[in-house]
């Protein structure tokens, strides 16, 4: 076979976007960081991932809304043109409000979730905020942010480090802030932790 006969050279269009249909800002209003809304918003996500920096698990789960859907798919390397890197229907993570809640009480007020018996020592750092406002009649807004994860366990000397970029949708209640979507976008297709018995 000749070599130029080998190659398929017909031309593909590159698929818009690698990720799947989340996070995409375009036709909404950015709140930017002179906006006092904007200072709220980073002060919520740092509270967030304080708590569980403390193993305060009841507390986090305060900030999750009724119909709360948390979301961590599985990703695949694919060529660009081959669309999104993330998998429709595969799912690390995929949660609404009683699984959730089921889990972190599992892993709070149980002696049986042994993943994280004794806890892992964590360490949450988020970064890249970025808010937008939703259209509707709900005080919604769709923040993208980035994490990364570092983890420790035992007396081990090694850290495990996941990286992800983040996905919300914040809505203000009379409470503050409720999490009503979260979506984890991993930089990883193999994950380089032992298990994901942490919340991201």
């Amino acid at each position: 076979m000749a070599q130029d006969e080998a190659i398929d050279t017909t031309p593909r269009e590159a698929a818009p976007n690698q990720t799947e249909d989340v996070g995409r800002s375009e036709g909404l209003e950015r709140i930017h960081l002179t906006d006092p809304l904007h200072w709220e918003i980073v002060e919520f996500l740092e509270d967030e991932s304080t708590a569980l920096d403390d193993n305060d698990l009841t507390a986090w789960f305060q900030n999750m809304a009724p119909d709360i859907v948390y979301r961590l798919p599985v990703r695949m390397t694919r060529d660009r043109a081959d669309g999104s890197e993330f998998a429709e229907g595969m799912f690390h993570f995929d949660e609404d409000y009683m699984t959730l809640g089921t889990k972190v009480m599992r892993l709070a007020a149980t002696q049986s979730a042994w993943a994280e018996k004794p806890p892992s020592r964590t360490r949450r750092f988020v970064t890249n905020i970025r808010a937008y406002r939703l259209d509707g009649d709900a005080e919604e807004y769709e923040v993208r942010s980035c994490i990364l994860l570092v983890r420790n366990r035992y007396q081990e000397s090694d850290l495990e480090v996941l990286s992800a970029r983040r996905t919300d949708v914040l809505r203000r209640t009379d409470a503050g802030f409720k999490i009503a979507r979260r979506t984890i976008l991993p930089d990883q297709a193999t994950l380089g932790t032992q298990n994901l018995a942490v919340f991201l």
